[in-house]
C-alpha cells in the first residue's frame, strides 16, 4: 500500500483536474462523495459541472488553481491508496473498492456450530448460566469475561453461530479478536490499531400494565397502617416491558463506528462479508487518523520544547541581569565606603587625631568595603555566617 504521507494536497488537486472524481475514488477504496467531502474540507477546488464535457470538445476552460492553506503545510491527507486499485483497469477497480463481497467473497454461515472458536466456547458455557443476569430488558452480557454479547436467552444459539463464523472470517484476514477485561470490552486488531466490536439484540418496550395481582399489592399497601413505616415499601410496578425481537447488530468502532443488523429482507447472516470488508475500511481510517494525531502530538510537543526552550533562555537572561546590577549596586556602595573612610582618615591626619581606636576603626570600614565588593574575594564570618539561632523559652 503507498504510504499515506505522500498523499497531499498537491497530489489529490492535480488528480482530481487530470480525470474526474468518479474515477479518482476508487484508488483510494471510497466513493465520490466522500472524495468530495475531503477536498471540501481541505480545501482543494473541484472542477466544476460542465467542465469535463468542454474537456472532450476540445475547449480547455480554465482551471481554479490551488488556495494556499497554512493549516494544510506539511500535511498528509487521511486517505490511502486501495489494496484492490488496479491502474490499468481503473472501471474494475471502482466495482472492487465499492463491492464487498468482491474484496472479502461471501462469507457462509454454516447451520450448526461445530468446533466452536475458544471465544465462543467460553461465551456458549457462561451466556447458558441460569443464576447471575439482573439486565431489566433481559439480555444476558459480560463483556469483561467473554466476547461482548447483549441477547436475550433465545437468541444465544443464533448470536453464537454468527460470532463464530465472523471471528473465523477476521482472522482468515489476518485479524485478531481477543478479550480485554480491563475495560470490559472485545477488540478485534490488526498490527498496532484495535476497535471495539459487540453484538447486540434489539428489545421492544412496551408500557406496563398493572397485572391484577400488582394491583392487589397496591391496594394491601394503602389500607395498611403501617404502610409509612419501616419494611412496607411501595409495591412499584415497572414502567414498560421489554420483549424479545431477535433482530441483532453487530456494531464495531467507537468514534466513528458502524453497524450491521437484521433488515426486513436481508438476515444478518447474508452480510457478514460486509462486515469483515468494513472492519477492514475502519481500522485503516483508525490507523490512519492514529498517525495523524501523533503526527500532531509530535509537532505540538516540538513547538512546546520550543517555547520552553525560549522561556528558559529569558529566565536566565533575567537572572544574569539581576544579578549584574545587583553586583553593580555593591559595587557602587564599596567605592563610597571607600570615600568616606579615606575621608575620614585624611581629617584624622590634618586634626592630628589620628588615634589607635581611629586606626583600628579605619581597618575594621576597609573590610567591610571589600566585603561588600563583588570584585574582592573575601568573605565575612559574621555577616556572611547563618542567622543566629533563638535559644528559646525557660521555663
Amino acid at each position: 500500500m503507498e504510504s499515506v504521507a505522500a498523499i497531499t494536497r498537491e497530489s489529490l488537486y492535480e488528480e482530481v483536474w487530470a480525470e474526474p472524481v468518479s474515477r479518482v475514488a476508487p484508488r483510494y477504496g471510497i466513493s465520490g462523495v466522500a472524495l468530495g467531502k475531503v477536498c471540501r474540507k481541505h480545501k482543494v477546488p473541484l472542477p466544476p459541472r460542465g467542465y469535463w464535457a468542454k474537456i472532450n470538445a476540445g475547449h480547455t476552460p480554465k482551471k481554479l488553481p490551488l488556495p494556499t492553506a497554512k493549516e494544510f503545510e506539511n500535511y498528509s491527507l487521511p486517505l490511502s491508496r486501495s489494496r484492490t486499485c488496479d491502474p490499468n483497469n481503473p472501471d474494475a477497480s471502482r466495482k472492487k473498492a465499492t463491492t464487498a463481497q468482491e474484496r472479502i467473497g461471501f462469507v457462509d454461515v454454516p447451520e450448526v456450530l461445530e468446533s466452536p472458536h475458544p471465544l465462543i466456547r467460553t461465551a456458549s458455557k457462561r451466556l447458558r448460566r441460569k443464576t447471575g443476569w439482573d439486565n431489566y430488558k433481559g439480555l444476558r452480557s459480560a463483556p469483561g469475561e467473554i466476547f461482548h454479547f447483549e441477547v436475550t436467552r433465545d437468541a444465544i444459539d443464533r448470536a453464537l453461530l454468527i460470532c463464530d463464523t465472523l471471528i473465523k472470517a477476521l482472522e482468515r484476514q489476518g485479524m485478531k479478536v481477543w478479550v480485554d477485561p480491563e475495560k470490559n470490552r472485545t477488540l478485534i486488531g490488526l498490527g498496532e490499531t484495535s476497535l471495539p466490536i459487540a453484538i447486540s439484540e434489539h428489545v421492544a418496550r412496551t408500557k406496563h400494565e398493572a397485572t391484577t395481582a400488582e394491583k392487589k399489592a397496591i391496594e394491601r399497601w394503602q389500607r395498611s397502617p403501617n404502610r409509612w413505616g419501616a419494611g412496607y415499601h411501595y409495591p412499584r410496578p415497572p414502567d414498560y416491558d421489554y420483549h424479545p425481537t431477535g433482530k441483532l447488530t453487530i456494531s464495531i468502532g467507537g468514534y466513528p463506528s458502524r453497524s450491521w443488523g437484521d433488515t426486513p429482507k436481508t438476515l444478518l447472516e447474508q452480510r457478514l462479508h460486509q462486515v469483515v470488508a468494513g472492519a477492514l475500511d475502519l481500522i485503516e481510517e483508525q490507523r490512519i487518523r492514529t498517525e495523524e494525531q501523533e503526527r500532531r502530538r509530535l509537532a505540538w510537543q516540538k513547538a512546546k520544547d520550543r517555547h520552553d526552550r525560549q522561556v528558559e533562555l529569558r529566565k536566565q537572561e533575567l537572572e544574569q541581569l539581576e544579578k549584574l546590577k545587583t553586583n553593580a549596586t555593591q559595587w557602587l556602595e564599596a567605592e563610597r565606603l571607600r570615600q568616606y573612610i579615606e575621608a575620614v582618615e585624611q581629617a584624622a591626619v590634618q586634626n592630628g587625631e589620628l588615634s589607635e581606636e581611629i586606626s583600628d576603626w579605619i581597618s575594621w570600614a576597609r573590610i567591610k568595603a571589600d566585603c561588600i565588593d563583588p570584585l574582592v574575594p573575601v568573605s565575612d564570618a559574621i555577616l556572611d555566617g547563618p542567622e543566629p539561632r533563638s535559644s528559646g523559652y525557660y521555663y
